[in-house]
């Protein structure tokens, strides 16, 4: 059942009517229903590692995301001893969204990421020890088990708020048809705001325009979620197949944001190899505090990632998206799940607490299809020898199996050093020759230095820029720190 209802999602077609500048070849705006533009602001809530993944397999667009797709191949090629567990790798190959539910009741969900399940110990009615609940089915519990149980709960019981649906909308505010300029701005469709918009847009006449109809589907959506981050324009770029460079040979690298005192405990140290002619970064030693961090690149909502380059020059239409009045207010929009934080989040990304519930075992029969699991079992319900076990939430990366969410972990092996490539190949120490490595790169020792580097949030927020747009992600989103001589201590 659960197939064929996604099937129909990916399958959906929408109309679209545009309006065309035949002459200039270009998109002046398009007239959209209500689940167009729901699908649209569901893109905001999708982790940009999921894009990455999504992107890669629609073979229609050229290679966009510049390095950032070797974070995703990087996790790919670790092997499980690398991470803390072995959820953390399916966590971050399949990231998880906080709206993933709203995004199931989309007319049209491109996301093909596996719906969160929750799963508890199957000595759960045995041991005291065991009251927690996972959403990985590969996390162990506190007492060695594999968690594999998996119970049920409604959907309306994992969101705040109400869900929404196709017919009413899940993102947008209202019921109406909209208006879509090419760089993404939506507004309400109504007479005297089209009349605005095309004025604005220098097109009083209409006879200068040709109306084109258009069934859009799956394919389109990607096609035009890859060319979010490749151009300003990307309504023509989509659908009027305009060509357009990949962002990593036609932008410049990102600007540089000002460094800031970081709180007590939010920065890292990294070593970089930098080449003394041409200043670009070789690569950079470091420990698990930056893997973490650049990891963590991957379960970033499209929004925040938005939010966070708020000086660059892209994801300009994404940042249009994101402040349409006509979108709904949802509770943690911007929110990783509560397991993604890790203990030195550098970029300061709010996590959606995981709740906690409670699970009714039934008659001391300890079944997945008789077991209730709920915020709060209505006690009144509740039959002689039924049993109703308060549950708490595991962190997936606690290698302990301690049975609370903390944050005292991360993704990768602690006391664990790594070397990454200026292009964002992460590698472990211990599987690196740097001997080969050397060899294969031909480089004169004499033309190496090595430079530490603090990063803090700003230097994190400048590598991520830069890894979206160019295939040096360490060199651009470092250069500022690059430029200045270090600081010879005494």
């Amino acid at each position: 059942m659960a197939t064929s209802a996604n099937t129909m999602a990916t399958s959906a077609k929408f109309s679209l009517k545009l309006l065309v500048d035949e002459k200039k070849n270009k998109v002046v705006l398009a007239e959209a229903g209500q689940d167009f533009v729901d699908v649209l602001f569901g893109l905001m809530t999708l982790p940009m590692g999921t894009i990455a993944r999504l992107l890669a397999k629609h073979q229609k667009l050229p290679q966009f995301l510049g390095c950032y797709k070797n974070l995703n191949r990087s996790v790919s090629d670790m092997v499980i001893d690398d991470f803390e567990t072995e959820a953390c790798k399916s966590m971050l190959l399949s990231p998880k969204s906080s709206h993933e539910i709203h995004c199931r009741r989309l007319t049209l969900n491109i996301d093909d990421t596996q719906a969160t399940n929750f799963y508890v110990c199957p000595k759960l009615y045995e041991s005291d020890s065991c009251k927690a609940y996972t959403n990985f089915c590969s996390s162990r519990c506190r007492c060695g088990s594999l968690m594999n149980i998996r119970v049920r709960l409604p959907e309306d019981e994992q969101v705040i708020g109400s869900i929404g649906n196709a017919v009413d909308g899940v993102f947008v505010s209202c019921r109406s048809s909209f208006i879509i300029t090419d760089d993404l701005k939506v507004m309400l469709n109504s007479i005297d705001e089209l009349v605005k918009v095309l004025n604005g847009l220098g097109y009083p006449n209409l006879s200068e325009l040709q109306e084109m109809v258009l069934d859009v589907g799956s394919d389109e959506v990607l096609t035009l979620l890859g060319n979010l981050f490749a151009s300003e324009s990307p309504l023509t770029s989509t659908f009027l197949r305009k060509q357009c460079m990949p962002t990593m040979l036609t932008w410049p690298p990102p600007p540089m944001l000002k460094t800031g005192r970081a709180e007590q405990g939010r920065e890292c140290y990294i070593k970089t190899f930098v080449g003394k002619s041409d200043r670009k970064i070789l690569y950079a030693e470091c420990s698990e505090d930056f893997i973490d961090s650049l990891l963590t690149f991957l379960v970033l909502p499209l929004e925040s990632a938005s939010s966070l380059s708020n000086n660059n020059t892209i994801l300009g239409c994404v940042k249009n998206l994101c402040r349409c009045e006509c979108r709904r207010e949802l509770p943690y929009r911007c929110c990783l799940p509560a397991y993604y934080t890790c203990s030195k989040n550098l970029l300061d990304i709010a996590s959606c607490s995981s709740g906690a519930y409670e699970c009714l075992i039934p008659k001391r029969c300890f079944t997945t299809s008789l077991c209730k699991f709920s915020k709060r079992i209505e006690r009144s319900v509740l039959e002689k020898g039924d049993k109703v076990v308060a549950l708490s939430p595991m962190d997936p990366k606690d290698s302990k199996s301690c049975s609370s969410m903390i944050v005292d972990t991360g993704f990768v092996k602690r006391n664990t050093k790594f070397i990454v490539s200026d292009d964002l190949v992460i590698t472990p120490m211990n599987k690196f020759s740097t001997i080969g490595l050397l060899k294969k790169m031909e480089i004169n020792m004499k033309d190496i230095e090595a430079r530490p580097i603090c990063i803090k949030k700003a230097e994190l927020i400048n590598i991520l820029s830069a890894s979206l747009i160019s295939s040096s992600a360490l060199t651009n989103g470092l250069s500022s720190l690059l430029a200045k001589k270090p600081k010879i201590e005494t």
